[in-house]
């Protein structure tokens, strides 16, 4: 065998590589920014139900709907433009009590909703372009 020839096999593979490549990259990267884009909204709407938790918590204490507001906003501060509405229910019905401020009582149920529409940061939000509506409500007791 000469050292400067090629083997007959050889001849047609020298760009296979780079094309098998090609072809895998695309999928590749949706799979990784997938990954990333729900693992972010994952940790979105964690900080969401945390923050309807506290507030609900808070309106179960007899704060102020503004209070409660304020415990909620200041949650999910870094999530960015949050949607709250606090409420109550009066049992055994659980008809609604009418303006929070005015009408809640001890032993009604105290209800926070907190609403967030997550955009996706990567090329995967073409595939879902409204994005996600990230809604959480919490409910507690009021003492």
């Amino acid at each position: 065998m000469v050292l400067g020839r090629k083997r007959r096999g050889e001849r047609g593979e020298r760009g296979a590589a780079a094309v098998e490549f090609a072809l895998i990259l695309p999928i590749f990267l949706m799979l990784l920014f997938g990954i990333i884009d729900f693992g972010y909204m994952i940790n979105r709407g964690s900080m969401i139900n945390n923050a309807a938790r506290d507030a609900a918590r808070a309106a179960s204490l007899k704060s102020t709907q503004a209070e409660v507001v304020a415990v909620a906003t200041n949650a999910t501060r870094s999530v960015g433009a949050v949607t709250v509405t606090v409420s109550c229910k009066r049992p055994p019905a659980n008809t609604s009590c009418g303006a929070y401020d005015a009408n809640r009582l001890s032993g009604d149920t105290a209800v926070v909703k907190i609403a967030y529409q997550h955009k996706m940061l990567t090329p995967v939000g073409i595939f879902f372009p409204g994005g996600f509506d990230l809604t959480r409500q919490a409910e507690m007791r009021i003492e």
